[in-house]
Order: structure tokens, then sequence, then C-alpha cells
């Protein structure tokens, strides 16, 4: 293959990100309203299986516990599933309904399988490049489910699941949200140690297609073997699908509790006001008391009309099409958005996020500009709509 060909197959694989995000490096001082949960493969795609279990199943009983955990715990934590029940759904399509909701977690449930049936332990993925051959097979393994999808090639971008070169060239794409990712990763794998009898494989990186287009923290988590003994009668029994359920609750726990405490460290301190002096009591002296004087009568002042109370307008509602979530706000004229530059609208989410959106004059057009957008390199862009800086869902706006 030439360098020039390289190099832009390589530029296209890696745009999503530099329109999504901006190079994370530690914890977000954000809270943690917003969780995705991805229970892998589903319908027609069974994932791995062994004597007529699924893992499918297994994914999405972890996934439905897991959240329900969540739930209990943290009312005003937004839970969103990608499935809830035992349906297909393309692995592009994932990772952008985390993007939709404006997610700060996206969590991606698997069960690993090999050949060799002696291979065993849990172990959680980033996105990201990893020399590892064992590594890179399991996410070929994984990603090889995109055959199941029409026009996979187009959706993501000439990748071939069974062309090695395409294997390489993709897994060299760096993850802007790689460190918080890891951090996250981390946890878990901690946590599976704390709270399961399954080895430790350790927290790694890999180019899933899954976690591709994810613009915020995201991981691939593999429960376990479904093709060792140990590990697949562990999984399968209540009390282990109880256990790996609850190590992830723990570890996401563990990381919002984290990002509070940076958020709060973050507020400036109100200095503490200083307490009163307290003064002896002085003795009353008496007063003579004043001559009471009769008082004059007062002219009768003219009542004033009632005002009539104005009504605020009420704001026009307005469509946009969402290009991307970054981080931190944006010159609307830099030259990452393209086509849109000198054209964009920011507008701050609840968890700090920005929306970059471009104004239509109406949803039709702000639907036009998302398609087109999808189509310049702004995958998975799409229609909001705003009254002010208030956020209304389309179901009530149209």
């Amino acid at each position: 293959m030439k360098a020039t060909t390289r190099f832009l197959m390589i530029l296209t694989l890696c745009l999503p990100f530099v329109v999504s995000a901006q190079t994370k490096n530690e914890l977000p001082d954000v809270a943690i309203d917003c969780v995705v949960i991805d229970a892998g493969h589903g319908g027609k795609d069974p994932g791995c299986s062994w004597g007529g279990n699924l893992e499918k199943d297994l994914n999405l009983r972890v996934a439905l516990r897991f959240g329900a955990m969540i739930e209990e715990a943290y009312p005003d934590v937004k839970v969103i599933y990608t499935r809830k029940d035992d349906r297909f759904i393309e692995l592009h399509e994932r990772g952008d309904i985390a993007n939709r909701a404006g997610a700060d977690l996206f969590i991606s449930i698997h069960t690993d399988a090999v050949g060799n049936n002696t291979a065993h332990g849990n172990s959680t993925y980033i996105m990201g490049n990893d020399k590892s051959e064992k590594n890179l097979a399991v996410a070929q393994r994984e990603n090889s489910v995109i055959v199941m999808e029409g026009d996979y090639e187009a959706k993501y971008e000439g990748y071939d699941p069974n062309s090695a070169e395409s294997f390489i060239i993709f897994s060299l794409m760096q993850y802007a949200y790689s460190e918080q990712s890891m951090i996250f990763a981390e946890m878990v794998q901690k946590h599976y140690s704390l709270n399961t009898p399954i080895t430790n494989r350790g927290a790694r990186q890999a180019p899933y297609l899954v976690l591709w287009r994810t613009a915020m923290p995201a991981v691939l988590t593999e429960l376990g073997f479904m093709t060792n003994k140990s590990d697949r009668d562990y999984l399968l029994s209540p009390e282990g699908e109880q256990a790996v359920s609850k190590a992830l609750f723990d570890a996401f726990s563990e990381y919002r509790t984290k990002c509070a405490d940076k958020a709060n460290l973050a507020q400036p301190q109100q200095p503490q006001q200083p307490q009163a002096e307290v003064k002896a009591e002085q003795p009353k002296v008496e007063q003579p008391k004043a001559e009471v004087k009769k008082e004059e009568p007062k002219a009768q002042e003219p009542k004033e009309e009632p005002q009539v109370k104005q009504e605020p307008k009420e704001e026009p509602l307005k469509f946009y099409a969402q290009l991307c979530t970054l981080s931190a706000k944006s010159n609307p004229n830099d030259g990452k958005f393209g086509h849109y530059k000198g054209r964009i609208v920011q507008k701050q989410t609840a968890s700090g996020k920005w929306r970059c959106m471009v104004e239509g004059k109406d949803y039709d057009e702000a639907k036009r500009i998302a398609t087109e957008a999808d189509k310049r390199g702004f995958k998975g862009a799409f229609v909001v709509a705003f009254r002010g800086d208030k956020w209304i869902p389309l179901a009530e706006a149209r």
C-alpha cells in the first residue's frame, strides 16, 4: 500500500475523534449523571455459546441487573440501555446512542471465548493500540459481527474484518478519552477481584468498533470465558451473575464519587464569616420622656392605579443539527468544524459538555443539515430542539 493511501486511511479513521472530543488525561470534574449500558450481541447475533447457553442472554441479564442497581442507589443518574430485550443492534449505533444522549460513561458487557478451553479470567478493554496478538484477536472476533450489517464497509470507513492490513491500520487510532477510560477499566478489574473468584486478566487496549465513535470515557468488559468450565459455571449461577453485576456497580460508584469529589474541589471555597464580637451589656440609662405632641392631620395622597403585570414572552422554539459534543467550548471558526465553521452554535449540557450545532430555520432544514453533516464526517449527527438555553425533547417540540 502506498504511503499516501496509508496516511489517508489513518486520517479518515481518526476523523470522528478529532471533531468529537478533546484529549483527557485525568478524571473529569463533572457530575456523572448519565450512563449507557450496552449488552453485547443480541437478536441474530448470539455471540459465543456453550451447551445451549448463549452469550447474548448472559450479557443482557448482567446489564439489566447492573443498571437496576444504579437506578436504585442513584435516582438522579439517567441509565440508558442499548437494548433491554433480544434484538440485533449494529455496532456503530450502540456508540451513537451514547453520543445522542450526551452520556458521561459507556459500558459494553461481553463474555469471552477461545478455542483453548483452559483460557480463563476477566478483562476490561479501552479503545487503543496494543501490540499483543491475543488482545487484537479478541477485538477482531468481536468486530467480525459487522458482516451481519448491510453496507458495513461504508459505515466503518472501509474497515474489513477479514483483512489483516485493514485491522492493523484501524488499531493505530488513538482514543481521545483513553486516560479516563483506563482509570475506569482498572476500577472494574479491581472490583472483579474483590467480588468474584475469577482470575483478573487486567485492563487492556484493543481496537473495538463498538467503542470507536463514543465521545466519552468508554470500556468493553469481558466477564470471563464461556469456553472455560470454571468461569462458565460461575457466571451462569445466580451467585456469579449477582457478583459480577455488583462488581460493575461498585466500580461505577467509585468512579462517580471520585469525579464528584474532584468537581467539589474545583469549586471556590466560601470564606467563613467572622463571628460578631459579643459586647458586655451596658446598664440602661433611663431617658426623660419626650413631650407628646398632637399629630397634625395629613393630607390624603392620591391612590396609585394598580399596574398590570406584564407576562414574559416565551422564547421561540429553534431546531439545530448537533454535529458533536466537546469537553470544552471551542472557537466557532475553528478549522475542525470544516464546512460548518462560522455557523457553530454551542450550548452546555448538564454534565458540563458543549453541544456543537448548526441552526436550521425549521425541523426539516435541521434534519437536512444533520444528514449532510453525517456524510461530511460528523458521524451520527442528529436533530435537537431548544427554547432559549433549555433543551426540549423532540417528541414535545414537534
